[in-house]
């Protein structure tokens, strides 16, 4: 497991411990409405999450990360690495954070920190981030973090009970270096 953190958080795979913090977070309709976790969210979900990181971490398919204060070990948010596979070729990269650690930097350190890892450590050529049209907030991460706006997918994305357009952003090792 990498040892990712800076002087605000640390990133570590998630734990058992973790579940009672990360099932209270989801109840937050921002995260719902903005990313792929689901809605209504209860513990069974949060215990699947955890099952599914640990499978994730064995089989090289995923590279998920629970955003902690590096004080306390406090949640703040999650982060990962998705559609891994064996070329190492394309990654996408997602993120929610606490509502009570916004607007303090928190997504775009994690972004940062994952995804130079991903590029330094594990070869990806490729990263992608994907938001929806109306999440402002993310578009302003992706671009904080490095990551250059590409244009929209139109109806790219189901989404709860529909289809929805994405704003795509990259990173590449090269725009790491810049």
């Amino acid at each position: 497991m990498p040892a990712l953190r800076d002087d605000v958080i640390a990133l570590r795979p998630p734990a058992a411990s973790d579940v009672d913090a990360i099932t209270d977070a989801c109840q937050d309709p921002a995260i719902a409405r903005f990313t792929r976790v689901p809605s209504p969210y209860g513990r069974a979900d949060a215990e699947a999450y955890v099952a599914a990181s640990a499978g994730g971490w064995a089989d090289g398919t995923t590279a998920s990360f629970v955003v902690v204060d590096p004080d306390d070990d406090s949640l703040l948010g999650s982060v990962g690495l998705m559609r891994l596979d064996g070329s190492r070729t394309v990654a996408e990269i997602g993120y929610w954070v606490v509502e009570s650690a916004r607007r303090r930097g928190v997504a775009t350190r994690a972004v940062r920190l994952v995804s130079t890892w991903g590029a330094a450590d594990l070869g990806i050529r490729r990263i992608e981030l994907m938001t929806r049209v109306d999440n402002a907030t993310s578009q302003r991460v992706a671009r904080s973090a490095g990551f250059t706006l590409e244009g929209v997918l139109r109806s790219y994305l189901t989404h709860g009970c529909g289809v929805v357009d994405v704003v795509m952003f990259s990173l590449l090792p090269e725009d790491l270096r810049s």
